[in-house]
């Protein structure tokens, strides 16, 4: 198998996928017609997965026959015809995406681990960068980093759900929407494991809140530090659920957390760690697109999906 069918192979089980979950050809009813709208979205994946440009994504188009196959094309969309549709795209659309992804991937009882990782929004040099912290103008020239929450499975090391905000947001506070869209994805998940980044007896409650009663929790209570000299023990934490954690955490479950840093890790080594997006909502797809290329390849190589 070459790099072309590789590619070619991308695009296609990224259709099949949509065809999946029964989306329609083109998703509005004023389009052309000339270019599929899911052709279009597995080029905005490719895009990703290679960590291009649009420019530079419509320039090796004519090389890869296999993908322009799969999209029945004409001719080459235009780079501001990627640019607009990948703007009219809801968030929505692309989480289903990454679910369906994920779904095919994960098996029964999953154990999703939550964590966040940051995505830079400037190219620039650390020299660069070194110069404008000599001056004082750092912050007000280099923008700041994007932060990406994601819920991963340990064994598949898949994304099933991701959530995006800016870099002034607490962990915890987006912890309940990342599950929310993981619960939407149909993936059964059976225990929740987070570092202590995520200790919040709010957080506890709303995993079973959002996922059923019956899923556990693996997350960590911070432990205070004794005031005074003469106090024997640590502080227990407040809350049914952190005193759970602090008197009888699950340390098995617990050592797989880690696991969601390789996903982290495979993300930025495979489709970089910059966004180029000058918004927050254009930044949001971008990553969204990259978790769908990661799914997508785990794929691949997993052999599921035979191309």
């Amino acid at each position: 198998m070459n790099d072309k069918d590789y590619l070619a192979g991308l695009v296609v089980t990224v259709i099949a996928a949509m065809d999946h979950l029964e989306l329609p050809e083109y998703f509005s009813k004023f389009s052309n017609r000339i270019f599929g709208d899911r052709w279009k979205f597995g080029l905005l994946v490719l895009k990703e997965f290679l960590d291009m440009s649009y420019e530079d994504l419509v320039k090796v188009l004519p090389s890869m026959r296999g993908v322009l196959e799969a999209g029945g094309a004409p001719r080459i969309p235009h780079k501001d015809t990627l640019r607009k549709f990948s703007g009219r795209l809801p968030e929505g659309l692309l989480d289903r995406v990454i679910g369906e992804t994920a779904r095919l991937l994960c098996g029964p009882d999953v154990i999703a681990a939550v964590d966040s990782t940051g995505f830079s929004e400037s190219n620039a040099s650390r020299h660069f960068v070194k110069r404008l912290k000599y001056f004082g103008t750092e912050d007000s020239v280099v923008r700041d980093y994007a932060k990406a929450s994601f819920a991963a499975d340990v064994k598949s090391l898949a994304i099933i759900s991701c959530d995006v905000v800016d870099s002034h947001t607490h962990d915890v506070k987006r912890f309940a929407p990342v599950l929310e869209s993981a619960g939407r994805t149909g993936v059964s998940i059976s225990k929740v494991v987070a570092d202590k980044g995520y200790d919040s007896e709010q957080a506890h409650k709303d995993a079973r809140g959002i996922l059923g009663a019956g899923i556990e929790t693996v997350i960590p209570a911070r432990e205070k530090e004794p005031k005074l000299a003469r106090q024997a023990c640590r502080t227990v934490p407040k809350g049914w659920f952190r005193r759970l954690m602090f008197h009888d955490l699950d340390k098995a479950t617990y050592a797989l957390r880690c696991l969601v840093e390789t996903v982290n890790s495979m993300v930025k080594r495979k489709m970089g760690d910059i966004v180029y997006g000058k918004t927050l909502a254009s930044v949001a797809r971008e990553i969204r697109f990259a978790c769908i290329a990661h799914n997508v390849r785990l794929l691949i190589d997993s052999g599921l999906v035979r191309i």
